[in-house]
């Protein structure tokens, strides 16, 4: 899905993330309580701005400010893995697309349990602040001292010196270029576990990392012109390592299909760095689903046994190996419920058609890893 009409604001030369355009049914009259704030500068006067933005199109060039709240999925390691938009405003301007488009680039401290982190939904507050057009450079001129004149009143000729030390000059706009931002794309190719733990930094120290790599994608889905926009921790070389990785992606050619001409198509590839030597881990935690089963399939599997004692629903869970594709292989049931009626076969049956996309939301690999499968099978026509 593509999102036109936004403006990359290249700040300290970094790039931005993916849009996901969502559509609010229900406008609260206030904003709800947050637990982050996000500022979104236009301008270099942006005192604790966020490093990237994206603003819409038109609201830029009309210098409008507007106030997004997105509650996010976020997980134990601080990363929005989802986020729909709670709060915009104004309407109508595109702040809440572009809001979703920062997702990948939002870091957060997750909340903390009894145990240490835990996965919980997160208010975050994302103000973007249109750019400051006054300037106050005749102030500093002014500040220089004042101009001497000769006898008919005519300013003289002469040099003045300015002390350049803490001086800030306000009201100089961030440069910006047209883009259409790919939201969530489908991968037709993207890097392994062994290809990721390879990339590992030397001088990653380490530490856990997590890098965002910004780029443009090319009508055949090979990605060009990548650029980190996100490294933390900053300066131990995982924003380049993520760059390194993005000729091992290409986005799937359907996906393609529909990207629109004219404004150059970009995506934000985010990467999640485990510490090498730490204990392999495998598991697919936040995978996206691409192909599911629809209930039409559901109802042919619904096991006959099942339904010659009147049991109107039941539930599996599976632990599946994720293969080439992103398809499921090897599944074998962990739990049935009601129990010997057949749904651990019926729920068999229905994995073999779901396919997952190559790269998850929390920025790892799938292909070679283990996902849990919770299928339910409901043969009761939806209210």
């Amino acid at each position: 899905m593509l999102a036109p009409s936004l403006l990359l604001m290249l700040l300290a030369a970094q790039a931005p993330g993916e849009v996901a355009p969502l559509v609010v049914t229900a406008q609260p009259k206030a904003p709800p309580p947050t637990d982050a704030t996000v500022v979104i500068g236009a301008d270099e006067d942006r005192v604790g701005g966020h490093k990237v933005g994206i603003w819409p199109d038109a609201a830029l060039r009309a210098r409008v400010r507007g106030q997004v709240v997105l509650t996010c999925k976020v997980n134990v390691h601080g990363l929005a893995e989802t986020c729909r938009v709670a709060y915009e405003q104004p309407l109508g301007h595109g702040f809440g697309a572009a809001a979703l488009s920062l997702r990948p680039t939002l870091t957060l401290t997750p909340k903390a349990g009894p145990d240490g982190p835990i996965p919980s939904e997160m208010n975050v507050a994302i103000e973007f602040k249109p750019p400051n057009t006054s300037s106050n450079l005749a102030d500093i001129l002014n500040s220089a001292g004042s101009v001497a004149t000769d006898p008919t009143g005519r300013p003289q000729e002469q040099n003045r010196d300015v002390n350049i030390g803490g001086l800030q000059i306000r009201g100089n706009p961030v440069k910006t270029r047209r883009i259409t931002m790919l939201n969530g794309p489908a991968w037709s190719h993207a890097p392994g576990f062994e290809a990721l733990d390879a990339a590992y930094p030397a001088q990653g120290g380490g530490a856990p990392g997590y890098a965002v790599a910004h780029c443009r994608v090319q009508p055949t889905g090979v990605l060009s012109h990548c650029k980190a926009a996100i490294e933390e921790p900053a300066g131990r070389g995982f924003g380049q390592a993520a760059v390194a990785l993005t000729p091992q992606f290409r986005v799937a050619p359907e996906a393609m299909a529909s990207a629109p001409r004219g404004a150059p198509v970009e995506v934000d590839v985010p990467v999640r760095f485990a510490p090498p030597g730490s204990r392999p881990d495998r598991t697919v935690r936040a995978p996206v689903w691409l192909a599911t089963f629809d209930p039409e399939a559901a109802a042919r599997v619904f096991p006959a046994e099942a339904a010659a004692k009147g049991v109107q629903a039941g539930a599996a869970v599976l632990r599946c190996n994720v293969r080439e594709a992103g398809a499921l292989d090897g599944c074998e049931v962990m739990m049935a419920r009601p129990d010997l009626l057949g749904f651990d076969e019926a729920a068999l049956a229905l994995a073999r058609s779901m396919r997952m996309n190559l790269w998850s939301a929390d920025a790892r690999p799938v292909q070679g890893g283990d996902v849990l499968v919770s299928i339910e099978i409901d043969r009761r026509s939806p209210n």
